[in-house]
């Protein structure tokens, strides 16, 4: 069960991290200095979310974020957290159900 805890956990972390980069990269959308930062979610050996944090390569004018795609992955982000936070309800659920059919 504690895996399936682990599991959820590494879920809600790795979507944090997409949405606080995306919400980075929508706050400074305007600033000329600012290079945005991309965010790489892969699979590690045990199937957990790896997630790398790079600048971007810059390409065409100014402004070098697009908006629209920072939003639709902020949004996903928001998507992977529910879900996450779901499978840790869920095992809480199955741990009670199982706790009770042993009372």
């Amino acid at each position: 069960m504690s895996g399936i805890y682990a599991s959820g956990i590494a879920g809600l972390r790795a979507a944090d991290v997409r949405a606080s980069v995306r919400a980075q990269n929508i706050v400074n959308w305007q600033s000329q200095d600012y290079r945005p930062l991309t965010v790489q979610q892969t699979t590690g050996a045990s199937g957990e979310p790896v997630v790398k944090i790079s600048k971007a390569q810059l390409s065409g004018d100014f402004p070098f974020v697009d908006l629209a795609s920072e939003i639709v992955d902020l949004q996903m982000a928001k998507r992977a957290y529910q879900a996450s936070a779901k499978v840790i309800r869920t095992a809480d659920e199955m741990s009670k159900t199982l706790l009770d059919a042993f009372a």
